[in-house]
């Protein structure tokens, strides 16, 4: 998808943030005392700019490790690009660094860093044409979500909360032990709204034969899709395997990287594929998987991070359209609710777009100063 005229880099800028005093998932993968992130802004030579995220939830410095990356690496290749489509761009970062980044070990964190890039890259481009996103893409400017990471303790207050605001989906975090998850499970059933679904998470903690009885046992539930049930490195026959020991829908994505691996899977049985556009793709990706997809799978963006890359995976879904829902999380996260001050005001299960030229609202100076980490 090009635009109307190119852009030419100037200027790379690098945003290591970190937010205290909100509330943690509760992960089998472990707990966020922290909400990192890293945010990237690209300037062209007419001073316009644009802003993506870097994947970097977790370890608590994956943000300075990353920002130090591309500092050192990736912006000596950068500056004085000039493309008409963010794909160009990423094209040439391939081109260059695939080979460096291969012999350091961190293939995936170059996926990451190409992952905001390419953000950034579709901000930058639609704010220089002085277009937004629904509009440069013919669509409806407003996109589905669903609420995600439920806890134990403030579960009842989130279902209530959310189902006002008129979520019907809410993901539960799984994977400490089969009579503790059960027993979440069913409280949650007991509790939710009647008519919304649940799904579930145990963020890739479960083996072959473990993933089949836990979701033997949760069939019961009526449960939407199951999120991650074994490694996503497993080899394709368990995943098929499972799918077929299992009534409930299986879904994964957030790490899976290329299209190609998202087609296997979905021909391995996945239903629901969840690329996330802070960590492989960027909003590019997730549109070129968005045309390739096994009819009967669906794309539900993963996302879990600051206020920038939540807007850019809710435009995901409000490309792609009804069948699409966002990963919004629940939990206290002043990165996702004050950076950009958008608000992102959930309304009959949907939220509108910006409709200012960019992808994304900016974040304001004085937010980036003040979770400057």
């Amino acid at each position: 998808m090009n635009f109307k005229h190119d852009v030419t880099l100037s200027n790379v800028e690098l945003y290591p943030l970190s937010a205290r005093g909100g509330v943690s998932p509760n992960m089998a993968l472990g707990q966020m005392p922290v909400r990192p992130a890293l945010l990237v802004k690209l300037v062209d030579s007419d001073g316009c700019f644009g802003w993506g995220e870097i994947w970097a939830n977790f370890p608590p410095r994956a943000n300075i490790h990353k920002a130090h990356v591309v500092e050192d690496v990736v912006v000596k290749q950068l500056l004085g690009l000039k493309f008409a489509a963010p794909k160009e761009m990423t094209e040439h970062l391939r081109a260059k660094l695939s080979t460096y980044f291969l012999h350091i070990g961190q293939a995936q964190v170059f996926e990451h860093i190409l992952a905001g890039l390419d953000t950034a890259a579709w901000d930058l481009c639609l704010r220089s044409a002085l277009t937004n996103f629904g509009a440069f893409m013919d669509v409806e400017p407003e996109a589905q979500c669903y609420a995600s990471s439920l806890n134990p303790d403030d579960l009842v207050k989130r279902l209530e909360d959310h189902s006002a605001m008129g979520q019907c989906e809410f993901k539960l975090k799984i994977g400490f032990g089969s009579a503790e998850d059960r027993a979440f499970v069913a409280r949650a059933v007991d509790q939710k709204p009647g008519s919304a679904r649940l799904m579930i998470d145990s963020n890739q903690s479960w083996d072959l034969p473990q993933a089949i009885a836990m979701l033997n046992r949760l069939e019961e539930f009526d449960l939407l899709f199951a999120e991650e049930s074994i490694r996503a490195d497993a080899p394709l026959s368990n995943w098929e395997h499972l799918a077929k020991m299992t009534t409930i829908p299986l879904a994964g994505g957030e790490n899976l990287y290329g299209i190609e691996q998202f087609v296997s899977m979905a021909n391995a049985g996945v239903k629901v594929l969840q690329p996330d556009v802070a960590k492989w793709g960027g909003v590019t990706g997730a549109l070129e998987l968005a045309k390739v997809m096994p009819h009967d799978a669906v794309l539900w963006p993963h996302f879990m991070g600051s206020e920038v890359g939540q807007q850019a995976g809710l435009a995901i879904s409000a490309a792609i359209g009804r069948s699409s829902k966002c990963e919004m999380d629940v939990n206290e996260n002043a990165l996702r609710t004050q950076l950009c001050s958008t608000g992102e005001h959930v309304v009959d299960g949907t939220v509108k777009l910006s409709s200012s030229p960019g992808l994304v609202v900016p974040p304001k100076p004085e937010n980036l100063a003040a979770f400057a980490a």
